[in-house]
């Protein structure tokens, strides 16, 4: 017995959709599931009912920005599949498409978005990536950041920290050596910073050796406006001598400071700092 022609089935099964599933959702991009996966064309079931019924089962993605594996490990098993799921519940939830996209990255950065009420990722496919609008990487796998390559747990320290919002760093002309008596390659101080104290940290970085001030402290304290809701920079002090003062605060000496940019897609060094020292004391 002959099958039913590819366009009849196409026919009947689009029916079937609409009437179990409904419209396709703008995320579905039909042709690049189409072209990626040619047994959907053999099959001749409409594409969006063979995601729903097979391809996400298998991994399959529904459009080129979409990673189905990568958003299940997020979700976990759920009722609606991974599309549906995130437009009516993940995003929501803040969670990621692919490990290039950062959903509240994304909303935090642009909030003209969410003060629309659209996804944060059909936006950006269909007006954010044309006009140029960044799309910051997922911070599930912050592993990926070059700057903490073979870095010690011990040796990344996170502001603010879970003790408190109020930070200050105080980059200083001399700490004594006797203060600082253990050495680490690398110290990454991972800060969760809005724009405005990003710039007052790369005009410190870059500017204070040449400065006539004997230290220049930069006081934070995120509780006082929205802040965003992953790290944003990573301030990576080689070859570092560290230790403690009477007080507590934690002392450094560095080779050098290098300021990585973490809002990128991929992340980049925005200021680079000489030797010195810096003094860190947080609430």
């Amino acid at each position: 017995m002959s099958k039913p022609f590819p366009h009849l089935v196409a026919t009947l099964t689009g029916s079937l959709r609409r009437l179990v599933i409904g419209r396709v959702p703008r995320l579905f991009d039909e042709t690049f599931y189409r072209s990626t996966y040619p047994e959907v064309v053999r099959s001749g079931l409409d594409p969006y009912l063979h995601y729903v019924w097979r391809g996400a089962k298998r991994g399959y993605d529904p459009n080129a920005d979409f990673d189905t594996a990568f958003y299940r490990r997020q979700s976990g098993p759920t009722r609606l599949d991974p599309v549906r799921h995130y437009l009516r519940v993940g995003a929501g939830a803040g969670l990621d498409p692919s490990p290039a996209f950062s959903t509240l990255m994304y909303l935090a950065r642009y909030p003209d978005v969410g003060r629309a009420g659209i996804n944060p990722l059909l936006h950006y496919r269909q007006d954010g990536r044309p006009e140029g609008r960044i799309a910051a990487p997922s911070a599930s796998d912050p592993g990926q950041w070059v700057a903490l390559s073979g870095v010690r747990a011990a040796h990344r320290q996170d502001y603010p920290t879970a003790d408190g919002p109020r930070f200050a760093f105080s980059f200083r002309r001399d700490v004594a050596i006797a203060a600082c008596p253990d050495l680490a390659p690398r110290i990454c101080l991972v800060l969760t910073l809005d724009g405005a104290e990003i710039a007052a940290l790369i005009e410190t970085v870059e500017g204070f050796a040449e400065g006539a001030q004997d230290a220049v402290t930069l006081a934070f304290d995120t509780s006082q406006r929205p802040h965003p809701p992953r790290p944003t920079a990573l301030l990576a002090l080689e070859q570092c001598f560290h230790g403690r003062g009477a007080d507590g605060a934690i002392l450094l000496r560095y080779a050098e400071a290098r300021l990585w940019d973490l809002l990128p897609e991929r992340p980049r060094v925005c200021a680079l700092g000489p030797r010195g020292c810096l003094s860190i004391e947080a609430s």
